[in-house]
């Protein structure tokens, strides 16, 4: 089978143990040049192609056993998610193999088995090997093609392949090579360099063979290969024999090896030829590579008990922590129940403080003494209230979830996790822990508020200081902000855990069909477990949480259908009746289609859009490329972070850009030029957003760049998803945030 390792010879310790290694950034070696990519290095010359680095030692990633069993939860969602939107496109008279879906490491019959984690490696990308490829090469002048099976293969006929005499008539010397750009790809992970066969299935071996080899006419094997088309496709192999030239078709195609050995011959099958069909395209293209990774935020040590409330098996706990977090409580604890909960966190001492006050209530009862009586139940509320109110509760008060956010729980599956709301929830409760309500570490706050700087950001004036935070206070409250900040170090996980080909997506749309996309692991380690490349980092990011007044005021007037009742004097959180209403994107967006104006698609957007905006504004400001930053979106908190992603040293170019530039840095949130598009009529009719506006690099965008319009801030024709308000004009955040004023 033409995948990794035929190009690079049949014995693994010679493919494997005398590759070299190339030196990259760990951010660069776990995303472009993760195992499968292709590259070239600096000059262009060369094609290669990343394999995983098989030295004896292993460069394991300085991650917590913690990390490691967050990244493990989330890998198994993401493979049983992947697995079960491709395998959808079959049906009862298109029957799709479990094997086009998932990596078979993965695949136990029709059932996903992730890996447990002692077959998995976390290794830093600190290497990683690479080998010659594609080993395909053709004379610029005669257009004769070489191929070899191993980079040992190449070395050994090297020295003859470059005296091979030219046959061109202009030619006086040796063979002009060239190697061939060119490789064919499929959707199953596969690919091939260029050859004059094609794969088939043979029924009398049982296997697939590469036939067309020799000249149907003459028998020769050397080929000689036409490039002059500009059109890849065009392209085609003609007998090398001067007396033959024989051209087999008009037509360069190739088939899938992997998915001929699927198919077989069984029945049908004959009629689904096109899913065999390989793409011809340049190694360079994007759609030969696409790493598989994911991201969340590190939980703090102190934090750890949250992380437990992701597990399968700890659903009532993390309906718990939803409860008291949007405040779905009613009814008072019971002395029995406080006891126990305090008997559990190891705080006797706190219970034994409680029966004392107790007793002393009696006593003050007993003697019909009212002020000793009320002072004692005063003090008796105090404690309760620290009990129920600290951070962690000592005592939890008593959770009665609405049937609604219930039956959200059940629809966890429909989410993956980078925007299951129940996940973030839990994420941003562990930020506000550790970064936005922790104390200061060595002098230094780890989150300044931009309207109560500390010393490191602050003006040494003191009457310059204090106007400066008065006047962020203002434009905070223009742009719609509850709270805004610097945190110093973002912590960050992203791993890296497999590849793809020609789509990103579970399922692709081929010939006017949906064929399913193979989601491929990286190949063994030479102790046999599968590699995940991960990265750690800590750099500054800006907080930013919106008013979940100005919110919902922005949502009445755009006229959401489903927008609950809410107040600010509410019980509840807006967060909690927020997911109460919350619709689910679907695995990879399948859901994500023209529909009724929703509540929580709305909130998503507006807080997606807010996020490339204020990127696009830290890009023109602080001299960070959009590249080089990323973001991360809690919608039940109304809260986003952007970050700078990298894994290079942080030199402070987001405390540098609130030094230098503060005020102007919000006031240009707020002008009109800010919210334009380039293309101008041609955006604000197609969705508001594309590359020349509020777009940014999707290896950037948590999103793939969904969820975006500029009418949110600015006002305009509704998103793309919002049917309701088709032909009409909603109003923006902004313009409700400042209809009083003027912006």
């Amino acid at each position: 089978m033409a995948q990794t390792g035929a190009f690079l010879g049949s014995d693994e310790d010679e493919k494997t143990l005398s590759a070299p290694t190339m030196t990259r950034s760990r951010g660069q070696l776990g995303s472009a040049y993760a195992p499968g990519a292709f590259f070239t290095f600096e000059g262009g010359l060369g094609a290669c192609i990343s394999i995983p680095d098989l030295s004896t030692s292993v460069d394991d990633a300085p991650i917590s056993a913690p990390t490691k069993a967050q990244i493990i939860l989330r890998l198994q969602e993401i493979w049983q998610t992947w697995f079960s939107r491709a395998y959808s496109v079959g049906s009862t008279t298109r029957l799709i193999d479990p094997e086009q879906c998932l990596d078979e490491a993965l695949l136990k019959g029709a059932s996903v088995v992730p890996l447990a984690g002692d077959r998995i490696s976390f290794l830093s990308p600190l290497r990683m090997g690479y080998a010659p490829a594609p080993l395909t090469f053709v004379c610029n002048r005669c257009r004769l093609f070489r191929r070899f099976d191993s980079a040992h293969d190449l070395s050994q006929n090297f020295q003859g392949m470059r005296k091979t005499k030219c046959t061109a008539p202009e030619a006086k010397g040796p063979c002009q090579w060239r190697q061939v750009d060119v490789v064919f790809v499929h959707w199953s992970g596969e690919w091939m360099p260029v050859t004059p066969g094609r794969w088939e299935w043979n029924s009398r071996t049982g296997a697939a063979r590469l036939h067309g080899e020799e000249c149907t006419v003459c028998g020769g094997k050397s080929f000689k290969l036409n490039t002059d088309s500009p059109r890849i496709g065009k392209w085609h192999f003609y007998c090398a024999n001067p007396t033959c030239g024989h051209k087999g078709s008009d037509e360069w195609r190739q088939n899938d090896p992997f998915t001929t050995s699927v198919f077989r011959d069984r029945p049908g099958m004959d009629k689904r030829v096109g899913e065999r069909r390989m793409e011809p395209i340049s190694y360079r293209a994007s759609s030969a590579y696409y790493a598989q990774a994911d991201q969340f935020v590190l939980f703090p040590e102190s934090e750890h008990q949250l992380l437990t409330l992701l597990e399968p098996h700890r659903q009532l706990e993390l309906a718990d922590f939803i409860g008291i977090q949007f405040r779905f409580t009613s009814g008072e604890l019971t002395s029995e129940e406080m006891k126990h909960s305090l008997q559990v966190v190891g705080k006797v001492s706190e219970w034994e403080t409680y029966e004392n006050l107790s007793k002393m209530r009696d006593l003050a009862k007993g003697m019909d003494d009212a002020d000793a009586l009320a002072l004692v139940d005063g003090e008796l509320k105090k404690l309760v209230t620290r009990w129920t109110t600290s951070d962690p509760p000592l005592v939890r008060p008593r959770v009665e979830l609405p049937p609604a956010i219930t039956a959200q729980m059940a629809l966890r599956s429909e989410y993956t996790s980078r925007f299951d709301p129940f996940v973030l929830a839990v994420e941003h409760e562990a930020l506000n822990r550790g970064k936005l309500s922790a104390p200061p570490d060595g002098g230094r706050a780890r989150f300044v508020r931009f309207n109560h700087l500390d010393n490191d950001l602050a003006p040494k004036d003191l009457p310059v200081k204090a106007a400066q935070e008065a006047e962020t206070t203002r434009l905070m409250k223009k742009l719609g902000f509850a709270d805004l900040g610097l945190i110093r170090e973002f912590d960050l996980c992203r791993f890296t855990h497999g590849y793809t080909r020609v789509s990103a997506t579970p399922i692709l749309e081929k010939r006017g069909q949906n064929v399913p996309v193979r989601l491929r692991l990286f190949d063994s380690l030479r102790n046999s477990k599968r590699p995940v490349y991960v990265v750690t980092q800590a750099n500054e990011a800006v907080y930013v949480r919106l008013d979940p007044e100005a919110v919902y005021a922005w949502l009445q007037v755009v006229g959401v259908g489903d927008l609950p009742d809410w107040n600010l004097d509410s019980a509840v959180k807006l967060g909690g009746r927020l997911l109460e209403v919350a619709q689910p994107f679907g695995r990879y967006f399948s859901l994500l289609k023209e529909g009724d104006a929703a509540t929580y698609r709305y909130v998503y957007t507006l807080l997606h859009t807010y996020a490339h905006v204020l990127m696009k504004n830290i890009a023109e400001l602080s001299g960070l490329d959009l590249g080089s930053m990323g973001e991360y979106i809690f919608p039940l908190d109304l809260a986003f972070v952007v970050y700078r992603n990298g894994t290079t040293m942080d030199l402070g170019n987001l405390s540098a850009l609130w030094r230098n530039e503060n005020h102007r840095f919000l006031a240009r949130l707020l002008e009109s030029s800010t919210h334009r598009c380039n293309s101008g009529r041609l955006c604000d009719t197609a969705g508001g957003a594309c590359p020349d506006c509020i777009m940014i690099p999707e290896t950037s965008c948590i999103a793939q760049n969904q969820l975006l319009s500029r009418a949110v801030l600015k006002g305009g024709p509704p998103p793309r998803e919002d049917a309701t308000h088709r032909g009409q004009r909603i109003r923006g955040f902004l313009e409700v945030v400042n209809e009083d004023d003027k912006l």
